[in-house]
């Protein structure tokens, strides 16, 4: 059973919830679909004119539609009948409609069905209309660039024509990017390479756009909720792009409004329709960058009041999270199948050394809250520590300590984590951008260590990939940072990526964490961060 609300968290939360605007647009032409080894998601488009060119469509006929870019929104037709003879259609058209963010949903039969996730995600609509000519408006908002539509029965009396299709965009984000990027002479681009970050650019901005409904959903696609990994990642790009920090706002209260149980733990999503309600799961290094992402708001808006009001509700996650850190070791122990750890998909990745990080950073970000917000410095409840109460500074000291005598392997020059002493580009990442390492040389030979022994576990998100490029930057390797986001999102912009991908790695272009490629979200708002990593790199 969900524990009580917070009636006027949800008040405030409600005050804040934008109006969408609505951008409608024509598909720009209609193509078919051709297998090609040579694209990494194994198929390519060709031009098969405009929909004007075909005068009907007979049962078992179909026709995709190219939109020339991603959209959330909406899509509507003007169904006609075109008659065999003097008799009026004597039956419902049935259509079948796919709305493909890559060509793969539009090319590929979705059976056999192989993902863990519930089918009823999978982009499709089966519809009959009873009456033409008729005007349809499909009543679900879909993430699509692509839609297939697919006469599935007529009559022997009438076949029919699309007219008038429109895809109306929705988002609460405006539909203009910020200004062109202008990028430093110090990063010594090519021509070539600065109009390929310039896409990416686009890419980015368009994925957050199309994620900014009345919450930052996740993905437009699946799952259509607000989760606080997700979050951080899009207000961060959000106040150096289109500066919603209402949207930020609204956020942090729903969070803070519906917690997981009655101890204050809150919960990794939470659901906005038909009304907000708790997401049912925890995971603690999201709860543990609520704090984190806490601090970002108000350092960014300047909001020191909703600092205040969930100051604590910050705070209480960390006094949570501590009943599974060794009073002896002071070493965060990953419980056994007790709770979920994310960091990424990565199946083989050892989580230890980077929630131990996460855990740091949450607490020094408490210490900055505090002080912004003219708090006393904060302390935690521990009362399986050898003292009740424990000053956070304190904490923070011997959590550091901790992980430099156990987590860092001085031979190999790497932070490691587990029984196995796994080396991981999560590791390194989330150690550096916690501050562990004891000089910024010692980081940054983690970091390259890591990054270039063909052994690490790597990542299969741009979510890690995103903490890859953020330590990078922390430890001053913009080369790194910059030919990262380069061959990365760059490879996905050669996959033909509208918007980027929940999951994408390009060795293995069709892998999903759920089972399925056909369940993946395309346009995914951890993906977004392109647009945040190369402000921060200089460009302007």
């Amino acid at each position: 059973m969900a524990p009580p609300q917070n009636a006027h968290f949800l008040e405030i939360a409600e005050s804040l919830k934008p109006v969408l605007t609505r951008t409608p647009s024509p598909p720009l032409r209609i193509i078919t679909v051709e297998p090609d080894a040579s694209q990494l998601l194994g198929w390519r488009a060709v031009d098969a004119g405009s929909l004007a060119d075909i005068a009907k469509l007979e049962e078992g006929d179909s026709v995709i539609l190219d939109f020339g870019g991603h959209r959330a929104g909406y899509f509507s037709f003007d169904l006609v009948d075109v008659l065999s003879g003097p008799e009026p259609a004597d039956a419902p058209a049935r259509l079948r409609l796919v709305f493909g963010e890559v060509l793969n949903d539009v090319a590929e039969s979705f059976e056999p069905y192989n993902g863990w996730l519930s089918k009823s995600w999978l982009p499709e609509e089966v519809i009959n209309i009873d009456l033409l000519p008729q005007h349809v408006e499909m009543p679900r908002r879909y993430a699509f660039r692509y839609v297939k539509v697919t006469v599935v029965s007529t009559s022997q009396r009438f076949a029919v024509k699309l007219e008038n299709c429109l895809a109306t965009a929705v988002s609460s984000a405006p539909r203009e990017n910020p200004k062109t990027l202008v990028f430093p002479t110090n990063l010594n681009l090519s021509a070539a390479d600065e109009a390929l970050f310039l896409k990416i650019d686009n890419v980015a901005l368009e994925t957050l756009r199309n994620c900014m409904q009345t919450v930052y959903e996740d993905g437009p696609r699946r799952d259509m909720r607000l989760w606080i990994g997700d979050l951080r990642l899009q207000a961060l790009s959000s106040y150096c792009t289109f500066k919603d920090y209402k949207l930020v706002k609204r956020c942090l209260y729903l969070f803070a409004a519906m917690p997981f149980n009655e101890a204050g733990l809150l919960c990794a999503c939470v659901y906005e329709k038909p009304v907000p309600r708790f997401g049912g799961n925890v995971i603690v290094d999201y709860s543990m960058l609520f704090g984190v992402t806490l601090l970002d708001y108000v350092v960014a808006s300047q909001d020191f009041e909703t600092g205040r009001d969930l100051y604590a509700i910050a705070l209480k996650q960390f006094e949570l999270h501590l009943v599974n850190v060794s009073p002896t070791s002071l070493l965060y122990e990953v419980p056994e199948g007790k709770s979920w750890h994310f960091i990424d998909w990565q199946e083989s990745l050892d989580r230890t050394t980077a929630i131990h990080s996460v855990l740091i950073f949450g607490l020094k970000a408490m210490q900055s809250l505090a002080q912004i917000l003219d708090l006393p410095a904060p302390s935690l409840s521990t009362p399986h520590f050898s003292q009740p109460e424990s000053s956070v500074a304190s904490l923070v000291e011997g959590l550091i300590a901790a992980a430099r005598e156990h987590m860092y392997d001085s031979a190999q020059g790497v932070f490691v984590s587990g029984d196995k002493r796994q080396v991981s580009w999560a590791s390194q990442a989330w150690a550096v951008i916690a501050g562990i390492p004891s000089s910024k040389e010692e980081g940054v030979r983690a970091l390259r260590t890591a990054y270039e022994d063909p052994e690490a576990v790597g990542g299969t998100t741009p979510y890690l990939h995103h903490y890859l490029c953020e330590a990078f930057i922390v430890a001053g390797l913009d080369d790194l940072a910059l030919g990262h986001i380069k061959s990365y999102w760059g490879s996905m912009v050669e996959a033909g990526a509208a918007t980027f991908f929940e999951a994408w790695d390009p060795k293995k272009p069709t892998f999903s964490p759920y089972g399925d490629l056909h369940v993946n979200s395309f346009c995914h708002a951890w993906s977004c961060t392109p647009s945040l990593l190369l402000r921060q790199l200089g460009a302007k």
